[in-house]
C-alpha cells in the first residue's frame, strides 16, 4: 500500500492525524520542506517541478492542511492533482453545503475534519483510497542488477539529510547491494529492541531518503523495498564517494 503524504505549515499540528493514520496501520510522511519546494517550483516556473510531480506519484493520497490557504491550494493545484491519488483537505469542521462545493472547484474530493473519531476515519479513508490502492509498483519481490543512476546532485543529497536519514543510507551503502531489515535499521537508530514505534518510523525514514534522492536528481528506486525482508539500495550506488559519519 503506498503512503499517504500530509502537507502542511506546522508539523505540530498534525501529530495527532498522523498517529491516527498509523494506528490505522498507514504509513505517512508529513512536510513542510516539500510544501514550500512545491510552492517555489510553482512560482518560478522552476525545472524541478517535474522531479516534484513525479515524486508525488508515490503517495495514493495528499492531504492538505488547515494550516494551508484556499489560494495556496489554488496556485499548486495543477501540480497536485492527479487521477492516481486522492486530493482532501484536513479542516477544523464538517462542512456545510457551501463549503462543500467550494472545495469541489478547488478539485479536493473530500475531507477530513478534526476531533473525527478513529472509526469514522478509517471507513472514509477505505472508501475515499480504495480506488488507488490497485497500483503497488513501489513494492518490488525480486531484486534487479540495473545500473544506478549518477546525475543527481551529491552535495544537494547531503545537506538535506537528517542524522536518522544519514545513519539510513550509511547503513544501506555499507550492505553493498544486500538487504538491511528493518530490524537491523531499528536497533542502530535508537540503540533499542525493535517495536511497533520504530518500525513504522523506519519506513518513513526510507520514503523521506527516497524523496530527497528525487528532490536531488537521483532516482529513487535506488532503493528497493524487499517484501517481507527489509530494504536494498542498488550496488555500487554512493560507495566509493558517500559514506556518513554515524
Amino acid at each position: 500500500m503506498k503512503p499517504i503524504l500530509i502537507l502542511t505549515k506546522n508539523l505540530v499540528v498534525e501529530q495527532e492525524l498522523q498517529q491516527q493514520l498509523q494506528y490505522l496501520n498507514y504509513e505517512v510522511f508529513c512536510s513542510v520542506e516539500l510544501l514550500e519546494c512545491l510552492k517555489a517550483g510553482k512560482r518560478q516556473k522552476d525545472t524541478r517541478t517535474d522531479s516534484l510531480q513525479r515524486c508525488l506519484l508515490n503517495y495514493q493520497a495528499i492531504i492538505l492542511s488547515e494550516t494551508i490557504a484556499d489560494s495556496e491550494i489554488r496556485e499548486l493545484l495543477p501540480i497536485l492533482k492527479s487521477d492516481k491519488r486522492a486530493l482532501l483537505r484536513k479542516l477544523y469542521n464538517k462542512p456545510n453545503a457551501n463549503e462543500e462545493e467550494q472545495m469541489k472547484t478547488l478539485g479536493v474530493i473530500d475531507w477530513l475534519f478534526i476531533d473525527q473519531s478513529i472509526d469514522y476515519l478509517r471507513e472514509q479513508l477505505s472508501e475515499k483510497l480504495a480506488p488507488y490502492q490497485k497500483d503497488e509498483t513501489s513494492i518490488v519481490f525480486m531484486y534487479k542488477n540495473e545500473s544506478p543512476q549518477e546525475s543527481g546532485n551529491l552535495q544537494q543529497l547531503k545537506r538535506s539529510l537528517t542524522k536518522r536519514e544519514q545513519t539510513t543510507l550509511d547503513c544501506l551503502i555499507r550492505s553493498k547491494g544486500g538487504i538491511v531489515s528493518r530490524e537491523y535499521l531499528c536497533s542502530r537508530l535508537w540503540n533499542d529492541q525493535p517495536n511497533n514505534s520504530h518500525l513504522s518510523q523506519t519506513s518513513v525514514l526510507i520514503k523521506r531518503i527516497k524523496t530527497k534522492l528525487e528532490l536531488a536528481g537521483f532516482d529513487p528506486e535506488m532503493i528497493k523495498t524487499v517484501w517481507g525482508s527489509g530494504y536494498m539500495l542498488k550496488k555500487g550506488v554512493f560507495e566509493k564517494d558517500f559514506l556518513v559519519t554515524v
